[in-house]
């Protein structure tokens, strides 16, 4: 084992969670499609509703 494989993308835990969140976000795609919202829209709206208040400090 060279001091690189660390580095070897089939070694690096953000790659599979990388894949797996658009896994997730493939499947909320088509109910927001119909909202006309990006899954990053959807995430601030949800902020949004939750906090009722945001600064922009």
């Amino acid at each position: 084992m060279d001091n690189y494989d660390a580095l070897r993308l089939e070694n690096q835990l953000c790659f599979p969670l990388y894949a797996a969140a658009r896994q997730v976000i493939k499947q909320y795609n088509p109910c927001l499609s119909a909202l006309d919202l990006t899954y990053t829209q959807y995430i601030a709206m949800l902020v949004f509703w939750e906090e009722r208040e945001i600064s922009a400090r």
